[in-house]
């Protein structure tokens, strides 16, 4: 790899980044939303750099060496082959962006999250159940009903018909299947799966997106005892335009 390869490089792996930031919302895949404005300053300090070193190496600076400078068999003009491999992101964004994360990462997440901290006494919870009128159905984000199902001792959602959106993730045992999102708190290399069991309806396509409207099935004992829980569908509709994978 030569020097203007190696500034051929930094172009594409700058073009990369802002094609995915300006012109789509595909950097939402891997990160937040929040990171986008640094991603679009790295890609333009990258594409840069990338045409300086094409334009000092067109005007033939950098190319002669002193005469003196001992021969060690190579040529110092070159990169080592393996710098070749800085294409490979380029190639990813360009024909082969990876998606955002699914099914296959809730499958792979064999162990529950830990139940999270409960809220300070004489806070609230910022799922709108609280300001909801009896008997209205609440739309919640699938993190939020799991914060509810864990550390609500007064157990508010018993009872309360509730709405919730993710995608489908067939149950290992084959006995029902999970409602799931994931939820990152920079990108998705930190993803954590947020998901509620729900048996009382066949399992949907793998990956499918749907909003269920159902009940918490209200546990006994302590709730910060319970591995899983569970969601009582009472109907359910097809999401045509799915929303960010990601939540929080």
């Amino acid at each position: 790899m030569n020097r203007i390869a190696q500034g051929l490089t930094l172009v594409l792996l700058g073009a990369a980044a802002l094609s995915s930031t300006l012109f789509s919302d595909l950097y939402l895949n891997w990160v937040k939303p929040a990171f986008g404005p640094f991603l679009i300053a790295a890609g333009a300090v990258m594409a840069i750099l990338g045409v300086l070193v094409i334009a000092a190496e067109l005007r033939g600076g950098g190319s002669a060496e002193p005469d003196c400078a001992p021969d060690h068999g190579h040529d110092h003009e070159r990169a080592p082959r393996v710098a070749w491999l800085l294409l490979a992101p380029v190639v990813a964004v360009f024909v082969v962006a990876p998606p955002a994360l699914g099914s296959y990462t809730v499958e792979r997440d064999d162990a529950p999250a830990a139940p999270p901290e409960a809220p300070l006494r004489g806070s609230s919870f910022d799922d709108g159940l609280d300001e909801a009128a009896p008997g209205e159905a609440v739309d919640m984000d699938i993190r939020q009903f799991v914060m509810r199902a864990w550390v609500d001792e007064e157990r508010a959602m018993a009872g309360r018909e509730i709405e919730l959106t993710g995608f489908a993730v067939p149950a290992e045992d084959g006995q029902g299947w999970y409602l799931a999102r994931l939820q990152m708190a920079c990108c998705a290399a930190d993803a954590i799966v947020n998901k509620v069991l729900i048996t009382n309806t066949t399992a949907p396509d793998k990956d499918s997106w749907w909003t269920v409207r159902g009940t918490w099935v209200e546990p006994e004992g302590d709730l910060a005892d319970v591995a899983q829980h569970e969601f009582h569908a009472l109907d359910q509709e097809a999401v045509q335009n799915p929303p960010d994978p990601y939540e929080g």
